[in-house]
Parts: structure tokens; C-alpha cells; sequence
């Protein structure tokens, strides 16, 4: 999932700002190209919402709505003729982006990602000099944002997508396999609508049958 994505599924179970941080939070330390430590920090909210985001990428990668979701996507963007590359990295990552354009509209997952980026950060216990500094820039960055709202906009997608691979040369797409990128994300936004709600009810319980689990 992506982290807005990670911010709703802590919402479900343990809504305090500090967990909701937490489970967007080895998210943001990709963005921000830094490295949590692993002995992890003080705040033992944001450590379980750390938990939570590692338990829910691995619950979510397997779950057959999701597969079924990234196929699909797949197949339409090989049609459009995109690069293979660019096309796997966006049946992925496309796949999340447009779940989140669907979350962003609910007011109660809003205002708990909200609460998740205005939580003291100074708890978090980062791997290297300058990590925290360097996420400061990025939380300054989200709050000033606020909500993802182009989200919800699957031409703003690609542009995410562009950025996000553009300086990775076995997955940076070209001037075509961006304009069948914008294409493709905007036909398969309604396949994506539809799908939000199933793929939301196997997480959760997926989720619920593993924590007994994690509990041992």
C-alpha cells in the first residue's frame, strides 16, 4: 500500500496520531531517502504503527484482489504498448495510488492522516547523521500539502509515477510509456472504484486472522 493507504488501516485498529505516523513511516523514510534504526525509538505508538505498516504490505501483496487488480493493469498497459519496466512498476505501484484516490474521499481517513503528519516526530530514531533533518524537510513539505488530494486524479498519478521514476533507468518511462501510462490510469480508475471496497474488506480480514499470530 501507499502511505496514505497505511494511515486508513491504522485508523482501524489504533487511531492515535502516533500510530498513524508510524504506519506511513518507513514510507516517508523512502521519500525522504533516509533509514530508521532498528532498534526503533521512544515513542511506542509510532513502533506499532511500524508494526502495522510491515504486516499490512505483507498481508496486501498476497492478497488475490490486489493480484487480480495488478494483472489487469499489466495486460492493459502491455496493449498500450509501454516498456516493461515502467509497465510492471506501474501495475504495482499504479495499482495503490489509485486505492488511495478512492480513500482520500472518506472525511474520517482524511483527518486521521491529518493527525499522523502533525505528530511530534522527535521520538523517531533515525539510522544515520542527517535523517532526521532530511525528514523534516519532508514533513514540512506534507503539512503544507495536506490531504493528496490529486489523488483522486489519475492524469495527477502519472506525474507521482514520473517522479517517483524517473532516476531509476530500468523503470523510467519514456515520452510514450508516459502518455500510455496517463491513458491506461484513466481507463482503469473506474475498475479501481468499484474494486476499493473488496479489496478493503479482504485486508482487514486478513489482517484480523494474523494477529493472533504475530501475538506469539
Amino acid at each position: 500500500m501507499n502511505f496514505f493507504g497505511h494511515a486508513v488501516v491504522a485508523s482501524w485498529s489504533n487511531p492515535t496520531s502516533g500510530s498513524v505516523l508510524g504506519a506511513m513511516l518507513p514510507d516517508f523514510a523512502t521519500m525522504s531517502g533516509t533509514r530508521l534504526a532498528a532498534e526503533g525509538g521512544s515513542d511506542p505508538e509510532i513502533e506499532r504503527g511500524i508494526a502495522l505498516h510491515h504486516a499490512t504490505d505483507a498481508a496486501f501483496h498476497h492478497l488475490p484482489p490486489v493480484l487480480a487488480l495488478m494483472r489487469e493493469l499489466d495486460a492493459k498497459l502491455d496493449a498500450a504498448g509501454c516498456a516493461r519496466g515502467p509497465r510492471r512498476a506501474v501495475a504495482h505501484i499504479g495499482v495503490e495510488l489509485l486505492l488511495d484516490g478512492v480513500l482520500v474521499a472518506e472525511p474520517t481517513y482524511r483527518e486521521h492522516y491529518l493527525a499522523g503528519i502533525a505528530h511530534d516526530p522527535s521520538a523517531i530514531a533515525w539510522r544515520e547523521d542527517g535523517d532526521a533533518a532530511r525528514f523534516a524537510v519532508l514533513l514540512s513539505r506534507l503539512r503544507a500539502h495536506g490531504v493528496p488530494e490529486d489523488l483522486a486524479r489519475p492524469e495527477a498519478i502519472a506525474h507521482r509515477l514520473h517522479r517517483m521514476l524517473s532516476h531509476r533507468p530500468l523503470l523510467a518511462p519514456n515520452a510514450a510509456d508516459l502518455a500510455a501510462i496517463r491513458t491506461c490510469l484513466v481507463d482503469y480508475k473506474p475498475r479501481v472504484d468499484v474494486a476499493a471496497e473488496t479489496v478493503l474488506r479482504v485486508l482487514r480480514a486478513a489482517l484480523t486472522s494474523a494477529a493472533p499470530r504475530r501475538a506469539h
